[in-house]
């Protein structure tokens, strides 16, 4: 996620030149109007062919305005780094703060803790979500510096939270509606846009929901 192309982005949404992470050339980056692949490659030295690998871009021909993109090589993980032990009655008070934090319904943001991780922050996935919200590294490569204004340490419980939190915050904003918010969190941001929730997320989605309102209603 070495071609030199012209990506044109299509109309609206503004720019995101967000906090280089460390002494790398890593970014948080959002497509603006005019943007071309090439033009960014060329402003950060980072090759077409790397942002392309880097960011997962299924259609290297089309960009949109407002898309997330990391531009650079990320800081390497300590050797031998793992997730903070973090579990039970501590992870569930990190996860009502930050829920707190962010104003949004606490009973939504454990639902999704426990559907991801089991409100464990030493999970990680296959695929490498870290964490009790079950971050991937790339999302919060851009979603620290973009949504905690600072890179955020998902080994970290609180960060971990925090970020994940965030995360639904702005899913909810941009959606007005918590099941497409469950589906960006998931599937991606620029699917939910553009598909609304795919058939393979249906299960993700209503499990969370229905167990929302399980403890909403105290019987979870």
């Amino acid at each position: 996620m070495a071609r030199k192309t012209a990506l044109v982005a299509a109309p609206c949404a503004a720019l995101g030149w967000l906090l280089l992470l460390g002494a790398t050339p890593a970014a948080a980056y959002d497509i603006k109007q005019g943007d071309t692949l090439w033009s960014i490659s060329k402003r950060t030295g980072v090759p077409v062919s790397r942002i392309v690998q880097d960011n997962g871009l299924k259609d290297p021909d089309h960009i949109v305005v407002g898309q997330h993109l990391v531009v650079g090589d990320p800081p390497p993980p300590p050797a031998g780094r793992t997730p903070e032990a973090v579990r039970g009655a501590a992870a569930r008070r990190l996860l009502i703060a930050a829920a707190g934090e962010f104003g949004l319904n606490p009973n939504f943001v454990l639902a999704v803790s426990w559907w991801e991780s089991g409100h464990d922050q030493t999970q990680i996935s296959k695929d490498g979500a870290v964490g009790l919200m079950q971050v991937m590294p790339d999302t919060a490569r851009w979603a620290g510096p973009a949504l905690l204004g600072r890179p955020a340490d998902i080994y970290l419980a609180s960060d971990n939270a925090r970020l994940g939190a965030a995360l639904l915050r702005r899913y909810l904003d941009e959606f007005d509606d918590p099941k497409l918010a469950l589906a960006a969190y998931y599937q991606g941001e620029q699917g939910t846009t553009k598909y609304g929730i795919y058939p393979d997320s249906q299960r993700y989605v209503d499990g969370i929901w229905a167990l929302r309102n399980q403890l909403q209603t105290g019987a979870g």
